[in-house]
This record gives structure tokens, sequence and C-alpha cells, in this order.
């Protein structure tokens, strides 16, 4: 276990040698923050890959059309790839997480959660959705499958995360932020469940859910690579 709260000499970065001898110190060690980068280049390359294909979709509805249906572009791969890429990524952010949190059911419980819902990304990429209009085939089925388990477990995990926060003192500020965040997401799949049971804009809805869950990651990835705010004078 990394005692986070101790100043580590890895926990520190020059910032100029010769023209200043100071240096930022950071919330959490290396140890931590290198699993978080990794979250980072998962985000920003799914994200990129969204942009990608979005603007390179042909006839794609954007209200109706689901995410999921961008691996049927011509630049399909590319979602894909990314899709693939962001579920390494937040494996390596559960990672990070689980070396700022201390032995106890909550991080079990918030870990298991969160790397299940990684998992179900690993899937979703690995058995794309089907064609619109085609017969459904077990590819599909499966996509279909690992796409609930991701949402609804990362969901989950949202909420223990913010429990589990309010037991540690770097967490405890940040844990009502957490909250708000948890509490948006679930208000976004009930919007997106109930687009889906009555077919409006459901493509819609599916992005609002989905970038909901996007802006705790960015954040979890900031809280954990955020300098703590002192500079100490070597």
């Amino acid at each position: 276990m990394i005692n986070v709260t101790s100043i580590q000499n890895n926990n520190s970065q020059s910032i100029g040698r010769g023209w200043s001898n100071m240096t930022i110190e950071y919330a959490f060690p290396w140890a931590v923050r290198r699993y978080a980068l990794l979250g980072v280049f998962g985000l920003l390359t799914f994200v990129s890959s969204l942009f990608v294909v979005h603007l390179t979709g042909i006839d794609f509805d954007w209200m109706r059309d689901y995410v999921s249906n961008l691996a049927n572009e011509p630049l399909g791969w590319v979602f894909i790839a990314g899709t693939f890429v962001h579920g390494w990524g937040n494996l390596a952010l559960a990672r990070a997480l689980y070396g700022t949190l201390d032995q106890g059911r909550l991080r079990t419980w918030a870990i298991s959660l969160f790397c299940l819902a990684a998992v179900g990304i690993l899937v979703a990429a690995l058995f794309p959705v089907d064609p619109t209009g085609q017969l459904p085939t077990t590819t599909g089925r499966i996509h279909r499958s690992a796409a609930s388990v991701t949402f609804f477990s990362e969901l989950g995990a949202l909420f223990v995360f913010s429990a589990a926060f309010s037991y540690y003192p770097h967490w405890r500020n940040q844990q009502r932020v957490s909250l708000v965040m948890s509490v948006s997401a679930a208000l976004a799949m009930v919007a997106f469940i109930i687009a889906l049971q009555v077919d409006v804009t459901p493509g819609l809805a599916e992005r609002v859910a989905l970038s909901t869950l996007l802006v705790w990651e960015v954040w979890i990835c900031y809280q954990l690579l955020r300098p703590s705010g002192q500079k100490i004078k070597q």
C-alpha cells in the first residue's frame, strides 16, 4: 500500500535548473501517477476516435444511431481501436485509484466494479454491434450485453468511490464533487433508458449518458495528477 500522505522523493518534479531550485509536490507519488497517465492516454485516444469517425461518418444520425454504430462506418476500425485502448486505460486508472485507498470493503467493490466496466469496454470493442437492419448475431448480442454491463458497472463504481472518498483525508474534499457527478450520471442513465423505451432520440440520450461517465474519468485523472499546491525549496 502506498502511503499517500507522506512526502516522497519521487513525488516531486523539478521545475527548473539554473534559474530555479524549487520543486512542485504532487498529491500522489509517481507510482500512482504513471497509471493515471495511461488512463489519460486511453481517454484521449477514445475521444479522438469519436471525433474522427463522427466527422467522416456517412448518413450517421446523431439523434437515433448509437455510439456503437460508429464501428460500422468506413473508418469504424478507428473507433474500435480507440475503444480498445480506452478499456486498457481504464484498467490502468483502476490500478492508480487502488494505490490511493487503504484496504477495505469499499475499495474492493469500487475497484472491482470499475475493472468490470473496463473489461466490458474491451469485450464490446472485440465484438462490434450488428449493422442497422441486420438480423441479430452472436457477436451483436455479446456487444449489447458487454455495453450494458459497462454502463451499469461504471455507474455503480462512481457511487462506491464517492462513498469511499469520505474516509480519506486527501479525497474528503473531493467527495461531494464526485457524488454530484455520480448523481448526474445516474439521471442521464435513467433518461437514456426512457429514451430507449419510447424510442425518442436514443442516440442522443446515450451520448449524454456516456459523456457523464467520461467527465468523471477526466476529473479523477486530474485529481490523481494534480500538484498538491506546495512548492519546496531544494
